[in-house]
């Protein structure tokens, strides 16, 4: 008898330990959807493929398979040529992780271009950076 309740208090406080790191989250402030992060948020789902093919191009096509990016944000964005055209620069970041429980690794910025020589949006420059350990990121969540 004295193994068996031994045992059922291992247990139940194993879970309880387990279940205290597992739900761990990180708290965001809450976005108010006003027009402009509405219209952020559109762009940034716009500019994502961008980023998935910047990640291949830094990590190569059989690393990058599991790359995610979480914290996107719109850096800059003009527009080129005259006013009226249709033809822009973007500037979107973000930082990289793999894997579901793997903490984010590195902060990809990505510069695109849409002008008169491109077919959509193409990447025009992009620098990556490893996170630094203590470095804390600024994020939003999507409106």
């Amino acid at each position: 008898m004295k193994k068996c309740i031994l045992v059922l208090s291992i247990i139940v406080i194993t879970n309880f330990f387990a279940a205290s790191f597992v739900y761990a989250e990180v708290k965001r402030p809450v976005t108010n959807p006003t027009r402009e992060n509405i219209l952020e948020d559109a762009v940034i789902d716009l500019l994502y493929p961008q980023m998935v093919k910047a990640a291949t191009r830094h990590y190569g096509a059989e690393n990058s398979k599991g790359i995610r990016f979480d914290c996107l944000k719109i850096v800059s964005i003009k527009k080129l040529d005259h006013p009226g055209s249709m033809m822009f620069e973007a500037t979107i970041e973000g930082m990289s992780y793999s894997g579901p429980h793997n903490p984010p690794s590195h902060i990809f910025k990505v510069t695109v271009i849409k002008n008169y020589h491109t077919n959509g949006w193409d990447i025009k420059s992009f620098k990556v950076r490893n996170l630094k350990s203590q470095e804390t990121y600024q994020c939003r969540e999507p409106a």
